[in-house]
């Protein structure tokens, strides 16, 4: 098992007796949805979601998937939040650590037991970045290597953590984040990126900031900041599904490829590049109030009448879903549940699209005179 920092097992004691709190007391209050930065797609969603089905969601920023579950257990009134669905292998990871306590683990339990998805979202590629000028071609290579994983508590930093801690069974050597000075963006989560990437491509000049030969970016294709600013002189890591620890991996994620054609300035050969992809989930609890249940149910109701509106209206990853209404709803990442609250409206979702009709054949007589071809 893993040894982790007591600032983690502490931080998530109290994030699990907090979600205890929330799922047993909880007094009626407006219901909000957490998300992720104002930039992101996960802020969009939300946004979607209130101006397009709900108008009394809340939608409150975050700065990750970890973040995100802290609200869903100490926050009244968050009954909905986005994650990247591999959190949940991570508090597992967590819960399984050397160092934990038994009854601390029987909490950690808990948490995971209450936790249930919604609706799945979209896929999220996993971008391994390194110079060109590093030997190594393979994201089971980068062992020992100093990592930038983002902010703690970000989806990126636990999707990270948790595919090298399956590869090597050891902690991996992270870089703390940090902001350049002379980074621009329109939050800090874009400038912290922004300042690893001029790290990692020109360390000899940037040697004031930590050094970094291996940076993680999680996002569904293309991400802005590789497809506009990359620097010439980086490349990505593939994935090799033939390794040995690539079953673990794949318990937790899948196979993607990266097209070329969403990073032309990376310059991958042929048309696509095999890497990782995570799932996104929109996700709740079970509540121990009947009214925040009822709310759930409601809230799943109004999304089927609404879901044409949203492909219509709302952000282009409504169009791009794992899921669709009149589908199968599709099989979860270890752990995962879906909410027996939401499952059945869900499964049998009926929207309010316009069918489509078929075109009438085409009469010889019709043709002739031009009303059809």
């Amino acid at each position: 098992m893993n040894q982790l920092p007591n600032k983690w097992i502490t931080s998530t004691k109290i994030l699990v007796t907090g979600m205890a709190l929330a799922i047993s007391s909880l007094a009626a209050t407006a219901e909000s949805i957490v998300t992720g930065g104002k930039t992101g797609t996960y802020y969009a969603i939300g946004t979607n979601l209130r101006d397009l089905v709900l108008p009394t969601l809340e939608v409150k920023t975050s700065k990750g998937s970890w973040a995100n579950v802290e609200d869903m257990s100490r926050t009244k009134g968050v009954s909905l939040a986005i994650v990247q669905s591999d959190v949940y292998a991570s508090f597992v990871l967590l819960r399984d650590a050397q160092g934990v306590p038994e009854a601390t683990r029987r909490e950690y339990s808990q948490l995971l037991s209450n936790l249930r998805v919604f609706m799945p979202l979209y896929k999220e590629e996993i971008h391994f970045l390194v110079r060109k000028d590093d030997p190594i071609e393979f994201i089971h290579q980068i062992k020992g290597k100093p990592i930038w994983m983002d902010a703690e508590k970000s989806g990126t930093y636990l999707t990270a953590l948790n595919i090298y801690s399956k590869m090597f069974q050891e902690r991996p050597n992270t870089v703390e984040p940090f902001i350049n000075t002379t980074a621009t963006g329109e939050d800090e989560g874009t400038k912290r990126r922004r300042s690893a990437l001029m790290a990692l491509s020109d360390p000899s000049f940037y040697q004031s900031y930590p050094k970094i030969d291996v940076l993680v970016l999680v996002g569904g294709q293309p991400l802005e900041l590789l497809a506009t600013a990359i620097p010439a002189n980086l490349k990505l890591l593939k994935f090799d599904p033939s390794q040995a620890m690539s079953g673990k991996l794949l318990q937790d994620y899948q196979k993607a490829d990266i097209k070329k054609s969403s990073y032309p300035l990376l310059n991958i050969s042929g048309d696509a590049l095999t890497s990782l992809a995570v799932d996104s989930y929109m996700i709740t609890a079970n509540f121990a109030d009947p009214e925040r249940n009822k709310f759930i149910q409601d809230f799943a109701d109004q999304f089927c009448n609404k879901f044409s509106v949203l492909q219509n209206k709302g952000h282009v990853k409504w169009k791009s879903l794992t899921w669709q209404p009149g589908t199968s709803l599709p099989p979860l990442a270890a752990g995962w549940q879906y909410s027996d609250k939401v499952k059945d409206r869900l499964a049998n979702c009926q929207t309010n699209a316009p069918a489509t009709q078929k075109p009438n054949a085409c009469r010889p007589q019709d043709r002739a005179v031009g009303l059809c071809s």
